[in-house]
């Protein structure tokens, strides 16, 4: 009995994923058709999330019952007691306070207080949330080591399922009352591959600490299981000009544009550039204001790169300016981190980088970004001392909305290992083009399937079944995130 219901439950798996692959081949952004289906189609009751129901019927008892579990109302007197909330299609969540995205304080809900019909977390202003997300990656080279590296990732197993992010967040903004000083803070919970990618490395003596070494994130494999806690910090607020936030402790960076949770993503795989020449994690102080309604300032000092101790007492700057247009169409930011770090020969050399990211709406569907990242390291190259490990390229992406549902996307880069600090290969170009569909069966399950080109000019770092090696690879992908 239990081997059949792990068949069931690996049925269940490969079907949402092989849904999100179909639409790669039915969808109006690639087939050429004008119309598209709606995700919610609305019944008597005009609140409702109903399951696509193209996505396959061998999907719809599975869908149905998470999606009745999204619609459940607070558990403390609720207000919409028609039927209950027992129909799957019926959902109440615009009554229920949760603005009408039924996966909305669903981990929250958990904290309610029946008697009293209060939540402990909400009632002191906190907020848990979080989301799964697991996907497969089939790449034509057949690897005879089965990674799809360089260039892919975090999905970088081949023909594998991978459990990339298993991701709770429990926080509480401390700017919730702009007209009054306050307090909160953020704790980040990753379990799952991307674990390794996403934790510590540096530290004292270049050796991995607080959560590099969790799970041996320090000697992880492609698609081992592991647990990272890449954001911790408190956060105080003070109204003074138009607001100041002050976050202290461990923190994301604001270099580039794709970042490490999945739902902050259009692609399932990363380019170049956020894997290989920019940090993920910053240890320090950061504050940011609004300098007025168009113009943004963050500023602050750090340990370094993806350090939570500091490596040599010495400090780097983390900081952004952006500037969005007074129609919100325009908007520009550029992030810089730059300071010493622990170089290739036991010294210290400051290592900087800087992005620049501009993303233009060119119409009510349509959008595009352009991302340019360069990474300058002196004395970062083992095998040559005064040489300086630069990186540098340039990231275009181009966003139409098909409809409220459905999302097509394309993203293409060029990515420069100067002196083969990074992967090994001096002066490779590396090229790769992706295009993709974000989907939304219902509020709470995304599908973004993908395919992707990537091919080198300079060297042949991709491998082949025998072992060989080749200058271009090609992969078809696909995963899938539960909101909760």
């Amino acid at each position: 009995m239990r081997k059949l219901k792990e068949l069931k439950r690996k049925a269940r798996l490969t079907g949402l994923l092989l849904s999100g692959l179909g639409l790669m081949a039915v969808s109006p952004a690639f087939g050429g058709d004008a119309g598209c289906a709606p995700s919610c189609v609305p019944a008597s009751n005009p609140c409702c999330t109903k399951v696509f129901e193209d996505a396959g019927d061998k999907l719809a008892v599975e869908l149905e019952r998470l999606t009745a579990e999204c619609c459940a109302p607070k558990t403390c007197a609720p207000t919409c007691t028609t039927d209950g909330c027992t129909d799957p299609n019926t959902c109440c969540g615009e009554e229920a306070g949760d603005d009408g995205d039924c996966c909305s304080g669903r981990l929250t809900r958990l904290f309610d207080d029946c008697d009293g019909c209060g939540n402990i977390l909400e009632d002191n202003g906190w907020k848990l949330s979080g989301w799964l997300e697991f996907g497969i990656t089939f790449n034509g080279n057949r690897p005879a080591d089965n990674l799809n590296t360089p260039g892919v990732g975090f999905n970088q197993a081949d023909s594998q399922f991978m459990l990339n992010q298993l991701y709770f967040v429990l926080e509480k903004d401390a700017a919730a009352n702009e007209d009054c000083f306050g307090w909160g803070g953020r704790v980040d919970l990753l379990v799952g591959s991307d674990a390794a990618d996403t934790a510590v490395f540096g530290g004292p003596n270049n050796t991995p600490n607080f959560d590099g070494t969790w799970s041996n994130n320090d000697i992880a494999t492609a698609n081992q299981i592991g647990l990272a806690m890449p954001q911790m910090y408190a956060s105080v607020y003070a109204p003074i000009g138009n607001g100041v936030t002050i976050n202290v402790g461990h923190f994301y960076t604001v270099i580039g544009y794709e970042v490490v949770p999945a739902t902050g993503n259009f692609f399932y795989s990363h380019a170049y550039t956020m894997q290989y020449d920019e940090p993920f994690t910053h240890t320090g102080v950061l504050a940011s204001t609004d300098l007025s309604d168009n113009i943004s300032l963050t500023g602050g000092i750090t340990t370094g790169w993806d350090d939570f101790e500091n490596q040599n007492n010495e400090w780097s700057f983390l900081g952004s300016v952006g500037w969005t247009s007074d129609s919100e169409d325009t908007s520009v930011t550029f992030a810089i981190s730059s300071g010493g770090e622990n170089d290739a020969f036991g010294g210290t050399s400051n290592l900087t980088i800087f992005s620049l990211v501009a993303q233009q709406k060119l119409s009510e569907n349509l959008s595009y970004v352009f991302q340019h990242d360069h990474m300058f390291y002196p004395n970062g190259d083992a095998n040559a001392a005064g040489v300086t490990a630069e990186a540098y390229g340039i990231n275009q992406y181009l966003f139409y909305d098909i409809c409220d549902s459905t999302r097509a996307g394309m993203r293409v880069e060029w990515w420069r290992d100067h002196n083969g600090t990074q992967l090994g290969a001096p002066g490779t170009n590396y090229y790769e083009i992706t295009a993709g569909i974000n989907h939304k069966l219902n509020s709470c399950i995304q599908v973004r399937p993908e395919i992707r080109w990537d091919w080198a000019d300079g060297s042949d770092p991709w491998q082949t079944s025998n072992g060989g090696t080749k200058d271009s690879q090609f992969t078809v992908g696909t995963d899938v995130i539960l909101v909760f």
